[in-house]
């Protein structure tokens, strides 16, 4: 959650984890280009969510052999992920002693047992019940992944062009602004400046080096 601030009211936007527009890149943002504290919020989430995508889709232009493994590594973890999801009780089952077809009274009664001592543990708190949710969704998570690499191999589409049009969309049609504002340059500004923090995140760190001086 990230929050917001303007002449001392507070606003707050969702953002999904770690942020990669910081504050001061939206306040440049703004004032560079005269957008409204009313859209703020919405230039935030829709720079955060297109720039997230074009990150991964760009780590995703590899090798089709690259691609290939990782398409392997990605099967596997979704028929774990399956396999796990059937062998855990659903909600009431293990406090109902609720056998199935794959799990018995015994296998509920072992998972209630290792529940309990690993209830001290670094998942103090959690639930066994929640695990097959949890999992369903995992398996979700890799069959989306699976189609965006299927669709990589297939379309080999351009995620650069994907962000531009989500970035050109937001600023003629949210913002009502005219691409060609300023001689034609306005649009392209815009899209200059939002790409700048992106291109400072995806270019890594130059490797240290460490000089010897040479002996006289």
């Amino acid at each position: 959650m990230a929050r917001l601030c303007e002449d001392g009211a507070a606003r707050f936007v969702i953002l999904d984890g770690e942020q990669l527009y910081e504050t001061a890149d939206i306040d440049r943002i703004c004032a560079r280009h005269a957008i409204a504290a009313a859209h703020r919020g919405a230039l935030w989430r829709v720079l955060e969510s297109a720039g997230r995508t074009l990150l991964d889709q760009r780590r995703l232009q590899t090798t089709p052999v690259q691609l290939a493994r990782i398409r392997q590594d990605l099967l596997l973890g979704l028929r774990v992920t399956r396999q796990l999801a059937d062998l855990t009780p659903r909600a009431g089952q293990c406090a109902g002693d609720q056998p199935s077809a794959k799990l018995s009274r015994a296998h509920l009664a072992a998972l209630r047992e290792g529940e309990r001592r690993a209830g001290a543990g670094a998942g103090a708190g959690s639930r066994l019940e929640e695990a097959h949710d949890t999992l369903a969704w995992l398996a979700e998570v890799y069959e989306s992944a699976l189609e965006s690499c299927a669709r990589v191999q297939r379309e080999g589409q351009d995620p650069d062009a994907v962000w531009r049009a989500a970035l050109t969309r937001f600023f003629t049609r949210a913002l009502a602004r005219s691409w060609t504002d300023d001689g034609g340059a306005a649009g392209e500004r815009f899209l200059a400046d939002c790409l700048a923090v992106l291109e400072a995140i995806d270019t890594p760190a130059p490797t240290p080096v460490l000089k010897v001086a040479a002996e006289s």
